[in-house]
Order: structure tokens, then sequence, then C-alpha cells
């Protein structure tokens, strides 16, 4: 590099002071002494003292062998030259400062100028980290190096955060570092120990999720619950079906479907959209390799039909046709309209929550200010903070759609795509309707300890029991071995296998990251599709930002 005069001057080694200037160093005699601020200002303070036979050198930032200081050798370069009495104003940088020289001549002049080259040869100092970048944040045990001595991070320091200033005390300095020897192995590109930089582009952002979602217990739920969004040409008997819908066909005849399960149905749920339903979800009766999958679909499904039943059912003992039979007669929450709510159907309290609503934010309506959330479809789905997430299943994303039209999960075929979904998604610490019943969920010490036993069992409980006997003896499946008591059961807990870690929440360590955690955030990581945009919707809401 190419120095002025004066800039040659603030570089002279010796033991003359300098002017202080915050980040910038100096050899005082033996002694490097770097300017940082002290009590009320700014003043050099000694880093370390060189022993005998060793020199302060600004070249290493550290003691060197020899009697006089770095570097050992330069370079001659004539300067520009100046002509007639001009006022020039010089950059100089001084390790990490940079300030302005003004300097007046009035002859012309030509000047050699001596630059410094670095000496080399072995210092036995260690390599130096990844340069410290003032644009970059880093993460807790990032490794950097700075004007030639290496830096770890205690915690998360922002991006400015001087290693050498430490203002904050949150790096500590490992000591003087040789440039000239490679970096060492494992500072992970400034985000030192495996920690990765943090993300400041929407690229690293996805890739960092990536990194954070490749648990198998993840992988299993995120296969349970995938989708497939082609479903408008599904029809019975369409030989392009897809293989569950197939599967259910085989099962679930339109007649069945009409005549002997839902002969008491709303004309509004129909053999055909259950069928799109069951193709959406196409986690749902699924191939199980090894295992009988028509009979873990004939599980699913007597399930699923007994909660219509309870959901939706009818209720009437007067009748000739079963109770387990009179499903699906209701499509909207008894007492509650699309015009005229009564508070109790309002479901909408999280809507007044503004962490609630940042991300799912409610419709307005006449209710409470709102629009109503209460039990619409098939089972029912109730509250906007189901209406939300279904929502984004079902519309690519978009929360919005059947928050400010929750009607939808009445009218259309969501009124059983809406049954599928609340089936298949887990809620930790409570595992899924579907893992359950599919047999993925496999039981702990807690969980078998928590196995009800006793007697009394709540009427709409024996109703469900009840039910799914009926429909699983109609499909040929043999329950008798199954336990249907649960009397005395207390709620799963986060001693559970089903306390799965599938929720994204800002980290606690990291600005700029979100983290998975096993309970309900408003970002749910079996959404997230090959773009991770759950994970990028933490980060960008939590910390305030935009990935790009």
């Amino acid at each position: 590099m190419l120095l002025s005069l004066a800039a040659l001057v603030t570089l002279t080694l010796s033991a003359k002071a300098q002017t202080c200037t915050n980040g910038s160093y100096q050899c005082s005699g033996q002694s490097l002494q770097q300017c940082a601020y002290q009590g009320s200002g700014l003043s050099w303070v000694t880093i370390t003292t060189c022993t005998a036979g060793n020199v302060c050198s600004l070249t290493t930032y550290g003691c060197v062998p020899g009697t006089a200081p770095s570097p050992t050798k330069a370079v001659t370069t004539t300067a520009k030259t100046t002509t007639a009495t001009t006022t020039t104003t010089n950059t100089v940088k001084t390790t990490t400062s940079v300030k302005q020289v003004t300097t007046t001549t009035t002859t012309t002049t030509t000047s050699k100028i001596a630059t410094s080259t670095t000496g080399g040869g072995n210092t036995g100092l260690p390599g130096c980290y990844i340069a410290w970048a003032s644009n970059q944040a880093y993460n807790t045990g990032s490794k950097v190096s700075l004007n030639n001595v290496n830096y770890v991070s205690k915690w998360y320091e922002n991006a400015g955060a001087n290693p050498a200033t430490n203002a904050d005390g949150g790096w500590t300095k490992e000591g003087a570092c040789d440039p000239t020897k490679p970096v060492p192995t494992g500072t992970g590109g400034g985000g030192g120990g495996g920690n990765p930089p943090v993300a400041t582009t929407l690229a690293q952002a996805q890739a960092y999720a990536a990194s954070l979602s490749q648990d198998p217990g993840l992988l299993l739920l995120k296969s349970q619950v995938r989708t497939n969004p082609n479903v408008d040409s599904i029809t019975p008997g369409n030989p392009s079906n897809p293989s569950n819908v197939k599967r259910v066909e085989r099962i679930v005849t339109p007649s069945k479907w009409s005549t002997t399960y839902f002969s008491m149905a709303d004309p509004v749920y129909t053999y055909t959209n259950f069928l799109k339903s069951v193709g959406f979800f196409a986690g749902f009766c699924d191939d199980y390799p090894g295992k009988d999958s028509d009979a873990i679909c004939k599980r699913l499904l007597a399930t699923m039909f007994a909660h219509f039943a309870q959901e939706t059912g009818a209720h009437d003992k007067k009748t000739s046709i079963g109770e387990w039979q009179q499903s699906l007669v209701y499509v909207r929450e008894l007492t509650c309209t699309e015009t005229n709510t009564i508070s109790g159907c309002y479901y909408n309290n999280d809507c007044v929550n503004p962490a609630f609503n940042k991300i799912f934010p409610c419709g307005k309506g006449p209710n409470n200010g709102y629009k109503a959330y209460f039990g619409r479809g098939a089972h029912q789905l109730s509250y906007s903070f189901n209406y939300g997430p279904f929502s984004q299943v079902m519309f690519n994303g978009d929360p919005t759609v059947l928050l400010n039209n929750p009607e939808q999960v009445a009218d259309t075929w969501l009124n059983l795509a809406s049954a599928i979904f609340f089936f298949i998604y887990p809620q930790p610490p409570k595992p899924s309707m579907l893992g359950v019943m599919d047999g993925t969920w496999v039981a702990n010490a807690a969980d078998k300890a928590a196995e009800c036993a006793g007697s009394s069992t709540s009427n709409a409980a024996r109703n469900r029991i009840s039910y799914y006997k009926s429909f699983a003896a109609d499909m040929g499946l043999d329950v008798s071995k199954e336990n249907f008591v649960c009397a005395g059961m207390p709620a799963f807990d986060s001693s559970s296998s089903s306390s799965y870690k599938m929720y994204w929440t800002g980290s606690y360590l990291n600005q700029g990251e979100c983290q998975l955690v096993n309970y309900q955030t408003n970002f749910n990581a079996l959404m997230d599709g090959p773009s991770y945009s759950q994970y990028v919707k933490c980060v960008e809401s939590t910390f305030n930002i935009k990935l790009k």
C-alpha cells in the first residue's frame, strides 16, 4: 500500500507516543498498547510487555524475537509529486482507526516512502482466524482475527461490535497470531466451533433451517402431513386417483358413504369431496411397507368417523338408525350462525393478542370486532388459532383466507378436509390421532405410567368408543384386544414421547436465528415446505428483518 509522509510518521515503530485514536495500537518501549475507553475517556492500555530478547511489533501486534522493531525489510516507492501551494487531505489507516491528516506544501517535492512488508519466518504464533468484518454479526463461539490478534465471542455479537475495543465484554482475546500461516481449521468461516455466521440472506436462512430439520422423527412427521394440491381431477372410480384415495374407495364405497354410514348427512358433505380431502393429505391411509396398510386405513377411518358421529351427530335415540350412523347432520355449531352470532360462538379471544395477530391477523367482523371462529365442518374446527394454520396448509401459506372467510370451512369441501387436517397434525405434547392409530407413535415410560384405568368415563368418551367399535365391526376389524378405558387419564405433558420439537421460535442465544422447540408457537416446522417458509417467517417476525 502507498502511504503518505503523514501516514509514515503515524506508523513509526518507536517509543514515541502517538495520538490516542480509539482502536489504534502503538509500541511504547517493550509494551504493546491499544487505545481504548477507560473510565471517562480514551487512553493507552498496555496489552502485553515483551520479555528480554523480544521486541514489540506492530506487524504481529505482539512480541517477536530480536533487538529491532519489525518489519524486517522495506521497499522504497516514489511518492506522488505535488507542486505549488496546495492543501491536501490524506486518509491514514492506523490498524482499526481511520483519521484525516491535512498537510500543506509550498514547493515541488519528490519523496521516498518506506512501506512495510511482513518479515515472515517462524514467529511461534498460531495462524489468524478469518478476519473480523464490521458488517457481520457473530454467534456464540465465533472465532475471528483483527489486527493479527485472535478473538472468540462469548455470546452473540451485533455487527460492528469491535473485538479489539470489546465495549460489551463479549469477546475473549486469545492472543497474537501470524497472518502468514494458514487459517486454523475448525474456525467455521467466522462462526467458530462449527457455528455458522448469522444468516443475513434468504438462502443462508433456508440452508440453516435445513441443517436443523434432519431429525428422523421430524422427517417422519413431515411425511405424514405432506400434501398433494392436485385434487381437482379426483372423482369416484377414476383410475388416475392417488393410491391412498383408491384404498379408501375400496373400504368405503359410495353406497357405504350415503346409505350405511351417513344417510342423515347434510348434502354439503359429499363423497367426492371426502375423496378430494383424502387425496390432498397424501399421508392419510398411506402405504406402510411390511404392514397391512388396508387394516391401518380401516382403523383410521373408524376413528375419524367416530369423531364425526360425536361432533356432528343427531344423537337421536328414538329413530331406528343407529347413533353411529347419524353423523354429519350439522355443518355449524348449534346456535351459531354466520349472521347472528351470540358471544358464546366468538372463539376469537386470541385476536386481541398482538403476538398472535401479527402472524394470524383475524378478519374484522361484528363479533367483538372480529370474525367468529365457532365449530364448522365434520370435526367442528374451532378457534382462530386453528383456522389460521389450516388456511396456511390449504392456501399456500396464507393464513388470512380462512381468517377472513371462516364460512368456507362449512360451505366448501374444506368441511371434510379440515377434519383430516385436525386428525393428522400432532399438537405437542399430544401425538396426532394418525400417529396413535397407525402405530408410528410409540408410548414411552411416562406415557405408559399415565395410561388410564378405573371406573368413570364421560358420556362423550363412551359415545366415541361405542361408535368406533361399530364402524370397526362393519369394516371387519377385530378390536377385542384394544384398550378403551380412559377414566382418570391425565393430560399429556413434556415427558411424553410426543413432545416433538416441531415449532420454531426465536433463538435464546443468537440474534437472527430461530430454533426448534417442543411447545406450540406461531411457526410450525411441519408446514415449512422446501422453502422453509415457516422458519423464514419466524426469523423475520422475531427480529423485525426482511431476508432477501
